[in-house]
């Protein structure tokens, strides 16, 4: 399982839209919203890291207010568990894709 507490830049004024829209995905929770209301803090769950990116993927595709997603933080404690104790393939372990933020 794949746990994240990321970011979503959402468009000026979409929050109230984007919120609805995150209710459709029960892999991801809703916390808070910055003042603006142009970042959003939610939780996201995975089975495992190519899970997450298409989740991530399929977010942006579907909510096109949502302009770009930063994960804060993922715990992955244990899929890399499993790898050690061999009962998961460590080649299909990747690396998180963060973004650059000098990007933004």
């Amino acid at each position: 399982m794949v746990i994240t507490g990321s970011a979503l830049f959402v468009e000026t004024g979409s929050r109230e839209s984007v919120l609805k829209h995150l209710k459709r995905y029960p892999r991801v929770t809703y916390h808070a919203s910055s003042d603006s209301g142009t970042e959003l803090v939610v939780n996201m769950e995975a089975e495992d890291l190519e899970e997450l990116e298409n989740l991530c993927a399929q977010l942006k595709d579907e909510v096109p207010q949502v302009v770009e997603i930063a994960h804060i933080y993922v715990n992955f404690e244990e899929e890399v568990e499993e790898a050690s104790f061999g009962q998961k393939d460590k080649r299909r372990l990747k690396k998180p894709k963060f973004i650059d933020n000098r990007e933004l």
